[in-house]
């Protein structure tokens, strides 16, 4: 009984609609009322999804349902150390053929409480994982909450501004928009300064930061001391060759980040001779012209010198500006600029002038110091999660196949 569930078919409900690459929707109804393991069966071939809620498996998706929850972790875990990913059939259009899974041989302990005990050990790594994952999405958030409400809203300015046109001293505007940077109310920030007088003090400074009135500008009303330019005023080109064999290629992907090629691509994607690639600092944003429709602009967050296709643009930010230029990537605003600008041509694509030609609203430079300490302060827990979650990935993928075969005991 597997059915397609197309889009204009769906009732949006409380139940994930899971098509071979994960869950593509939710429906008022399930398919199947228990708890399941999806399993790719046309297009992601062989990717494994555990739903521990009931669920609509569509069509392109096998699924497996057991009584014991536990049990079902357990088969999950063994599941995915088959490579069944790897038995694609070679019809024309490819799939996993379900005859040719059953014959896999597999190896598993013989008492079912022993299975679940398994099971249960190896998901408390993965709820971990979606733990941290999680808290660096909030973190994330918060940042993007805060970049907006200083640097696109500019509503510390507007809250200054306001409180000294309704007649307030400067020293009470001073207050109100501590109020509002802070979330706190104004007793609130008055106990402060008892109770914590480093975190007033450094509230003051940042509130006393903002300007208290608006000037006209070319891109209308901006925070006085700011300056109405572009992303080219605070960014420059930079084309060094790498000259380098040995340099680790970056990619730019759609989550605005250089990474690792090789970890990335499950094949190589970049020439063999590098030698005319070009370099990519610490802090460098790199993009791919004729791919830029898909938003991927990357800021190199590694401390190593990387390389890039020759086709690229790369730009290297100035001092102290490499944050601010990441998060404003994120905006409405930058995005339907890329769109724009880039929708012109047959094949999408944004030269680095073009782009760099961008109109913004710039921030004085100790304002953007002040915001960056915030902003590495959530980068060093995010961090702090990745690196948690890549050694909870590694402990339980080499657990697993010992518990497996009885090398561990629980």
């Amino acid at each position: 009984h597997y059915k397609g569930l197309p889009q204009t078919k769906r009732i949006y409900g409380i139940y994930p609609v899971y098509g071979s690459n994960g869950i593509v929707g939710y429906h008022k109804e399930p398919n199947v009322t228990s708890h399941g393991i999806i399993i790719g069966r046309k297009g992601s071939v062989g990717a494994i999804h555990l739903s521990e809620i009931p669920f609509w498996a569509i069509d392109t998706a096998f699924y497996i349902t057991k009584e014991s929850l536990s049990e079902l972790k357990f088969t999950y875990f063994l599941l995915k150390t088959l490579d069944l990913n790897n038995m694609n059939s070679d019809s024309a259009v490819p799939g996993l053929n379900r005859d040719n899974a059953h014959s896999i041989k597999i190896k598993i302990p013989k008492l079912q409480k022993d299975r679940e005990k398994i099971g249960e050990y190896l998901s408390t790594f993965d709820q971990k994982i979606e733990l941290n994952t999680q808290t660096n999405q909030t973190l994330e958030q918060i940042a993007q909450a805060i970049f907006k409400h200083w640097f696109i809203d500019f509503a510390p300015v507007h809250t200054k501004a306001n409180a000294l046109a309704s007649g307030a001293s400067p020293e009470q505007a001073e207050l109100v928009t501590m109020a509002s940077l802070s979330g706190k109310n104004l007793a609130e920030i008055t106990a402060l300064q008892h109770t914590a007088p480093e975190a007033y003090h450094q509230l003051q400074q940042t509130a006393r930061a903002f300007p208290s009135e608006f000037v006209e500008s070319e891109m209308g009303l901006v925070p006085k001391g700011w300056e109405a330019g572009t992303i080219g005023t605070i960014s420059a080109s930079r084309r060094e060759k790498i000259r380098n064999e040995n340099a680790i290629v970056l990619s730019a992907i759609s989550s605005g980040e250089l990474i690792r090629s090789e970890e990335y691509f499950s094949k190589q994607v970049y020439s063999k001779n590098i030698e005319k690639y070009l370099k990519v600092y610490p802090l460098d944003f790199a993009y791919n012209p004729s791919r830029i429709n898909i938003g991927s602009i990357g800021l190199h967050k590694e401390n190593f010198i990387g390389a890039v296709s020759p086709v690229y643009e790369v730009f290297t930010p100035k001092e102290h500006y490499h944050w601010f230029l990441e998060l404003i990537m994120n905006t409405n605003y930058i995005k339907d600029s890329i769109k724009i600008l880039s929708s012109g041509s047959v094949r999408q694509s944004l030269k680095l002038y073009e782009f760099q030609n961008i109109k913004i609203i710039i921030p004085p430079s100790n304002l953007i110091k002040i915001f960056n300490h915030k902003f590495i302060l959530f980068n060093q827990v995010i961090d702090k999660n990745k690196n948690e979650n890549s050694t909870l990935e590694k402990i339980r993928d080499e657990l697993l196949p010992k518990l497996l075969n009885g090398e561990v005991e629980l």
